[in-house]
């Protein structure tokens, strides 16, 4: 996004401030699609940016759901079930029940644990439905299952009728640092399928994978995403199992798009050191590896002036914690109170992952800007005080309760 609507943004909407630029959302998803070639389709992992959902939902053929909360965001959106995969570590009973009531098979679940095998299963028995999952292959941490579980599960699957396995799903992780590791991978999944689908006697329609594509988010780091899609679609191109491939990604198709807008309030010198404070902080935005402002996100001050000396300056939020340094070691012209730092490639999980109860201090304010449809404020600034105190309201309900 050029400058003059940032800065646009700025004046319209204030600071601190999250921007999302559908349209750059839009060119980064198809510049991935084309990367990998019309044989894989795409899955938007939701939990990267929930406010992208509405756009993803046109954009991708699948939307990972991990929680009820996203579920809930989709369906105010009037989002298609047919959309959805119902995934996530932890499938609570009353949950899963009022999604597959809800739902039924018109969207895809996965499964994790025998338990949901037979949770599932004994739904579809019990309302005589049938429905779609996808058995989850662990990479060896607490998500999904091992090779041996999902063979057992195979072997009982007519215990269950209603349970259609039609897929395989893997995510062992983001921010890969090789390539390799992916063509590994993919020749593993390989392996794997073929030996599964000779267990069941039938086919596996779908691999559900997560790459882990990594995103540059620090200024000396290189944009490898075009070698990683070469060599995802060469690996899957060589696989011997011929089923549909779905790339499930998040952050890469994300993080792009987004800015964190935070305007300098105080500026002062420390033993040597210039210290700029903002009205933002790390409750409100988090890079992937970022470690007390150690690496240098891609960064732009505005108003730009481009006469004046640069200056070191180690920019800090507002937050009463010597752990709040956004960056050290910016290299910064003419900042003083008022300006405004840009931090770009804020699209995925920066707004998410901060502790943003922390002080009590507001939620941002989020807009979004697309050209057909221009500026949008999905969410103005949010107190949050009343999350962190008594609720009045909740304590005279439980009287009456008692009461009654």
């Amino acid at each position: 996004m050029d400058r003059n609507r940032l800065e646009y943004a700025i004046v319209k909407y204030g600071t601190p401030l999250y921007v999302f630029d559908l349209d750059m959302l839009e060119e980064e998803t198809e510049r991935i699609r084309r990367g990998v070639g019309p044989d894989l389709e795409l899955c938007y992992a939701l939990k990267a940016n929930p406010f992208l959902a509405e756009k993803m939902a046109e954009l991708a053929g699948k939307l990972e759901i991990c929680s009820m909360g996203e579920y809930r965001i989709c369906k105010a959106l009037k989002i298609p079930p047919e959309k959805f995969l119902i995934s996530g570590v932890l499938k609570k009973e009353e949950e899963i029940e009022e999604i597959l009531c809800e739902e039924g098979d018109r969207c895809i679940y996965t499964i994790e644990s025998p338990a949901q095998f037979s949770r599932i299963g004994q739904w579809c028995e019990t309302h005589k439905k049938k429905v779609t999952v996808y058995l989850r292959l662990s990479s060896g941490n607490q998500f999904g299952m091992d090779q041996r579980t999902l063979e057992s599960l195979f072997r009982k699957k007519d215990l269950y009728p209603g349970l259609c396995i039609k897929g395989l799903h893997y995510f062992s992780g983001t921010q890969k640092r090789s390539p390799g590791q992916v063509e590994k991978e993919l020749v593993m999944l390989d392996r794997c399928l073929n030996e599964l689908e000779n267990i069941a006697g039938e086919p596996i329609e779908t691999l559900e994978y997560g790459p882990g594509i990594p995103v540059p988010y620090f200024t000396d780091q290189k944009d490898e995403t075009d070698l990683f899609l070469q060599t995802i679609q060469s690996a899957a191109g060589n696989m011997r199992w011929k089923g549909q491939i779905v790339l499930e990604m998040g952050r890469a198709l994300a993080a792009g798009c987004g800015y964190y807008l935070t305007q300098v309030l105080d500026v002062k010198k420390t033993e040597g050191t210039n210290y700029c404070i903002v009205d933002g902080g790390i409750h409100q935005i988090n890079y992937d590896g970022q470690i007390r402002g150690m690496y240098r996100p891609h960064l732009k001050i505005s108003p730009f002036y481009p006469e004046g000396k640069e200056e070191e300056w180690t920019v800090c939020g507002a937050l009463c914690t010597a752990a709040d340094v956004l960056v050290r070691k910016a290299f910064l012209k003419n900042l003083r109170p008022g300006s405004i730092l840009i931090f770009e490639r804020a699209g995925a999980y920066a707004m998410t992952e901060g502790m943003a109860l922390f002080l009590s201090r507001e939620l941002p304010a989020v807009a979004v800007y697309e050209r057909k449809e221009g500026w949008r404020l999905f969410r103005d600034r949010t107190p949050v005080f009343p999350w962190n105190m008594e609720d009045k309201k909740t304590e005279e309900k439980e009287k009456n309760q008692w009461k009654s």
